[in-house]
């Protein structure tokens, strides 16, 4: 896990020097860092999911899916269909709130 948290941090930084998403996935394959899924391929939609993603400053937006029917497990994005709920400060950060900030912009 501390390993995949330095990942996260040198995305963070790489981007904010300027890096692409696919700039940063070619330099993680580069260098054999492993993807969240475990393989050697990074694509650059996995970087942005990361860039964007609140978890990773100490936050969590509850309901992004929910369950359609409990009967077959059917998960659905959540376009506004049931409430969300965004906790401040959920869990320890990995990113500063400011970094991520200026990621957003």
């Amino acid at each position: 896990m501390p390993e995949q948290a330095e990942t996260v941090r040198l995305i963070y930084k790489m981007f904010l020097e300027g890096k692409t998403t696919q700039g940063i996935a070619n330099y993680l394959m580069e260098y054999g860092i492993l993807s969240p899924a475990g393989k050697k391929t990074w694509r650059s939609s996995t970087v942005a999911s990361i860039l964007t993603n609140e978890k990773y400053k100490g936050d969590a937006l509850l309901q992004k899916r929910f369950t359609v029917d409990f009967l077959t497990k059917e998960l659905r994005i959540n376009n506004g269909e049931v409430p969300q709920y965004y906790v401040e400060g959920s869990h320890e950060a990995i990113i500063a709130s400011e970094e991520f900030e200026a990621v957003q912009e």
